[in-house]
């Protein structure tokens, strides 16, 4: 008798119904990709993180760095809208930082991240995000906008506290290129990335009394026109 209701509903089985059955598998099957599983696939080599977990549209990094960027622990879900023009982008958040991030580049950042080890030789102890978006296409930075600012622990013993730095990012022959300057104009850096990950910075201070610029060029900084300066490189 069970055999035979068995054979009944299957054979009551319509075409339409088989389908229907399918679109919930696959559906319940989307739901429930995991986030590590597709991040892995749309994410360059240099993103990395302690642990990913839960759902594709759900899910937590632990530990998220990009490069040498330590961004901490995030939020982050995929964007569906994104997905319709084959695009996949991923909304990440936590305290103190937003952005929308893809395999392209970063859009609509905001906030700031600490940076416990600087930046090369520089005593870089934050980077800061206002509206920054950048794109990349054939390792070419194809558009950005938004501001970039730095803050910089004191170079020496003689400056009196710590230096904050912003400007408006742009392209500049295929590379991220963002000219920062000081609340009073007398400290300037440019900050240059290539598609390739490479950047470099070049810091120059001006107006700075001779026995301060005397111990800043002992530390490792070069006389330049105008005042001192110092150059350092890496990669992201």
């Amino acid at each position: 008798m069970i055999g035979r209701w068995i054979f009944v509903r299957e054979a009551g089985m319509t075409r339409r119904g088989w389908l229907a059955l399918a679109g919930l598998a696959l559906l319940a099957l989307i739901v429930l990709l995991p986030l590590r599983l597709v991040l892995g696939m749309a994410m360059p080599e240099n993103v990395t993180a302690r642990s990913v977990e839960g759902s594709v549209w759900d899910g937590r990094i632990a530990d998220l760095n990009v490069g040498p960027l330590p961004i901490g622990t995030v939020e982050a879900g995929l964007e569906p809208l994104p997905l319709l023009i084959g695009r996949t982008q991923f909304a990440v958040s936590r305290e103190g930082f937003a952005a929308k991030a893809s395999a392209r580049g970063l859009s609509h950042a905001s906030g700031t991240i600490g940076l416990p080890d600087g930046l090369g030789q520089l005593p870089v102890t934050s980077l800061g995000f206002g509206d920054f978006s950048v794109a990349m296409d054939g390792g070419q930075c194809v558009s950005a906008e938004g501001t970039l600012s730095l803050t910089l622990a004191s170079p020496g013993p003689l400056l009196p506290g710590p230096i904050t730095l912003s400007g408006k990012a742009r392209c500049d022959k295929g590379a991220l290129l963002v000219p920062l300057r000081g609340a009073q104009g007398m400290e300037q850096m440019t900050l240059r990335i290539a598609g390739d990950g490479r950047w470099q910075a070049d810091l120059t201070l001006s107006g700075l009394p001779q026995e301060t610029a005397d111990a800043l060029r002992a530390g490792g900084f070069d006389a330049r026109p105008g005042g001192i300066g110092i150059g350092t490189s890496g990669t992201f």
